[in-house]
C-alpha cells in the first residue's frame, strides 16, 4: 500500500497539521487531534464543535485566545512563509486542571516546486504531571485581551497580579500562588503574555 501524506500525518506525535498560506487548516494528523480533544474539552462552553471536520478550513488562529496573541503567532507564522525565518519553535504550558503539561511547538515550511504554501504544525507534550486541581484552569477564555479580568501568559501560564491593575504595575506569578494570596474563585480568563515571554518571543520575530 502507498504511503500517503495523510498516513504520515496520522503517524507523527502530537497534535500535527498542515496549514495553507492563509494558516487555515488543511489537513490533521487525526488519532492525535482526537485524543487531545477528548482530553481536553473546550474552555469555553460555546466553542465550536472540534471534530476533526468542523476545524478543516478555519485559521488556526481561531484557536488562541487573546488579541496580542493572534496577532503575535500569525506575524511569526506568516515569517516562515516568507522565508524570512526558517522555523517557529517556542516552549509553553497548556495546563488542564489537575495537570500540569509542558508542550513544544514547532512550525516549518514545506517546499512545493521551490515555493513555500504550506506549513507543517506540531505539538508535542513532552512532560505531563498530575497535581491537585486548580480550579482556574478550568474557567472560560475570553477570545478578546481584557486586563480587567484575570490573565495568563500564553507561554509559562503565570498569572498577572493582582487582577486589574495596569501592565506597568502588576507582577507575573505562578498559579498555586495566586490562591496563596487569597485569589478568589474565577469564572472567565483572558490570555496575553507575561513580560519576559513577550521577549522571547519578539527575539523569535
Amino acid at each position: 500500500m502507498p504511503v500517503t501524506q495523510q498516513n504520515m500525518l496520522d503517524a507523527m506525535d502530537g497534535v500535527v497539521m498542515v496549514l495553507d498560506a492563509a494558516l487555515r487548516i488543511k489537513q490533521v494528523g487525526e488519532p492525535n487531534w482526537v485524543r487531545f480533544r477528548d482530553d481536553n474539552p473546550p474552555q469555553d462552553p460555546t466553542a465550536f464543535e472540534r471534530s476533526k471536520g468542523s476545524v478543516l478550513d478555519r485559521p488556526i488562529t481561531d484557536f488562541f485566545a487573546g488579541d496580542a496573541v493572534r496577532a503575535t503567532f500569525t506575524n511569526l507564522f506568516n515569517s516562515v512563509l516568507r522565508g524570512a525565518r526558517p522555523l517557529v519553535r517556542i516552549d509553553y504550558r497548556c495546563d488542564a486542571p489537575t495537570v500540569r503539561r509542558e508542550m513544544r511547538l514547532a512550525v516549518t515550511p514545506i517546499a512545493s516546486d521551490g515555493q513555500m504554501h504550506h506549513l507543517l504544525y506540531q505539538s508535542i507534550t513532552f512532560r505531563a504531571q498530575p497535581r491537585p486541581a486548580v480550579a482556574l484552569f478550568g474557567a472560560a477564555v475570553t477570545e478578546r485581551d481584557d486586563d480587567a479580568i484575570l490573565t495568563l501568559c500564553a507561554i509559562c501560564a503565570r498569572v498577572a497580579w493582582p487582577v486589574g491593575a495596569p501592565t506597568g504595575a502588576r507582577e507575573w506569578i505562578e498559579p498555586t500562588e495566586y490562591y496563596r494570596r487569597d485569589g478568589g474563585d474565577v469564572a472567565m480568563i483572558s490570555h496575553g503574555f507575561c513580560e519576559a515571554c513577550f521577549a522571547r518571543l519578539k527575539d523569535e520575530d
